[in-house]
């Protein structure tokens, strides 16, 4: 018999109240707790690490870059912790980088109180004023996935941030008088030069190592041997470039530009996260020996040297997010290709059964003569009519709803809404099927507060997970929904069965448009686009999909929502 528990007696509304525990988490959880920078805990976590983070970054340019006469240094790193910290936690980090900007410039450069606290205002608040408009540019896919996105991100990181933290600083640097026009512009070209380089060469790279930026068709792709030695020897081979003491060959100044062709082959063949951190390391290496006076660009040539380590780091950044993203959106495009091929080699057999059952049974019905059919009978074949009709209207729905969003035409508003109660009614709505299998259906929930999500999107989250745990738990198993709440309108929603279970293989196989496990488990009718609506309406949300499976120990189903976007 299938048994619902609910948390209290108003059927999840009480659990809202309960208080967050965190102990209760599992290893996941956590992580994703960590990440979703909701709640005060991880709040002050996400701004005490901002804030030191930027503060050494500071000392460790500053004082490197002053030793050999350059103030203010020709690429501050510090800008690219800003960015990262306002693409993943926004206007709640902003403490964080005040403080982190005012002990560099107050502490360090020593400058005056005022001053020191209206420069760390622009640092703090300019890069989060940048991220909130490319959130409205950007498309709804990741960032580096597509052409669009690299520009949301040049113009709005690279471009617009630092020309407002050096309008902030040059206004700050003058606000005691001495309005000289043409200093102030110096001044304000170098501050937008060192911002700009900064964030360009150091926040692509630290935003996808804190798994703020992964593609997923890169996510499961392995390091292999040839690409581990191909990223070793390019590794090997800036810092020995740029250690060497200076060669009185022209020539060898091009040298460096030549990385593009390793850097790109790494990044298409491996991973941009691969590929950007050899782009970081060659950038800040090169600026900090070209600084230093050693490397090639101290050859003779007429350009100055830190001028080329800049339009070194321009070519290489630019090179490496641009090939990747054209590819991706190639890459998808044939995707899409692929999936209308199988949507129709789909729908000719799984549409063609529905319709051929309610067809044959109508044919009865009406071809029967007389005497009428018995009562029984009649009931019968109506019984199998409709079981068709509705599984016909589930496969037409799923591929409208998969056309929908590839579309880029699903509608997707987001608001606070209470998880636990729509969870209850979406595990009523399974309840009889479950009923029939002898599957136990139950909700927990931890936490208190409201989910941030578009409610449509999430009843249907709820429910193509439901049923597939329902479908493959045999008799006696049982299915749970875990909502872990967060704060801030973030949290983790969790469907987990004890089902036959996928292998590796199978998991990949479910995961691709159409794609179902193969005969080594019970195949039941569907179109394979369940759990690849469910990834793509995560990706609407900003958030994250993830399962895990093992053959005889069933799934656990994992969605992640980020906090609700700032208000102000």
């Amino acid at each position: 018999m299938s048994t619902i528990s609910m948390p209290q007696a108003a059927a999840g509304l009480a659990a809202t109240q309960q208080r967050f525990n965190v102990a209760s988490l599992g290893a996941p959880q956590m992580a994703e707790w960590l990440r979703a920078a909701g709640g005060f805990m991880p709040r002050l976590g996400g701004n005490l690490a901002a804030a030191i983070l930027y503060f050494l970054l500071g000392l460790a340019v500053g004082k490197y870059f002053a030793a050999y006469g350059l103030f203010p240094a020709p690429i501050w790193l510090p800008s690219s912790v800003a960015v990262v910290a306002a693409m993943l936690g926004g206007w709640r980090f902003f403490p964080g980088l005040f403080l982190g900007s005012f002990l560099i410039n107050y502490g360090y450069f020593g400058s005056s109180l005022p001053v020191a606290a209206l420069i760390s205002l622009t640092n703090a608040g300019g890069p989060i004023l940048a991220v909130q408009l490319m959130r409205r540019w950007r498309p709804q896919d990741r960032l580096f996935s597509s052409f669009t996105g690299v520009v949301a991100f040049i113009i709005c990181a690279v471009i617009l941030h630092p020309a407002i933290t050096a309008t902030g600083g040059t206004f700050a640097l003058n606000m005691h008088g001495g309005w000289n026009l043409t200093a102030m512009t110096r001044t304000w070209v170098s501050w937008w030069l060192c911002d700009s380089g900064g964030t360009l060469a150091f926040a692509p790279c630290l935003l996808m190592w804190l798994g703020g930026e992964r593609s997923p068709d890169e996510a499961g792709r392995p390091f292999t041997r040839q690409g581990r030695l191909v990223w070793i020897a390019v590794a090997i081979f800036v810092v020995g470039l740029f250690i060497a003491p200076p060669v009185p060959i022209a020539l060898f100044a091009t040298l460096p530009f030549l990385l593009v062709v390793p850097l790109s082959w790494i990044a298409l063949n491996t991973s941009l996260r691969a590929a950007y951190t050899l782009v970081s390391l060659a950038s800040v290496i090169a600026m900090a020996a070209t600084a230093a006076g050693q490397g090639p660009f101290h050859a003779p040539v007429t350009i100055n040297p830190l001028q080329m380590a800049g339009e070194l780091i321009v070519l290489l950044t630019m090179t490496v997010l641009t090939i990747v993203a054209l590819f991706r959106e190639r890459r998808a495009a044939e995707a899409a290709n692929r999936s209308k091929s199988m949507l129709l080699a789909t729908a000719s057999h799984d549409l063609r059964t529905p319709l051929n059952a309610i067809l044959g049974f109508a044919d009865l019905m009406r071809l029967s003569g007389r005497p009428a059919l018995p009562p029984e009978k009649v009931h019968e074949y109506a019984n199998d009519i409709h079981a068709s009709g509705a599984l016909l209207l589930g496969l037409i729905d799923e591929i409208l709803d998969h056309a929908k969003i590839e579309a880029g035409k699903r509608e997707n508003e987001p608001k606070l809404l209470n998880a636990p109660a729509i969870a209850t009614a979406c595990l009523e709505l399974l309840a009889s099927r479950a009923a029939a299998k002898n599957v136990a259906l139950s909700v927990k929930t931890l936490g208190a507060g409201a989910l941030h999500a578009d409610e449509l999107a999430l009843r249907q989250i709820l429910l193509n997970l439901l049923s597939n745990a329902v479908k493959f738990t045999e008799a006696g198993g049982s299915v749970e929904i875990r909502l872990s709440l967060l704060g801030d309108g973030a949290g983790i929603v969790e469907v987990t069965d004890t089902g036959i279970g996928m292998s590796e293989a199978e998991l990949e196989q479910v995961l691709q448009p159409f794609g179902q496990a193969g005969s080594s488990r019970q195949r039941e009718s569907g179109t394979g686009l369940g759990l690849n609506i469910v990834v793509r309406l995560a990706e609407m949300h900003g958030g994250r999909f993830s399962i895990t499976s093992a053959p005889a120990k069933g799934t656990t189903v994992r969605v992640s929502f980020p906090v609700a976007p700032d208000v102000f």
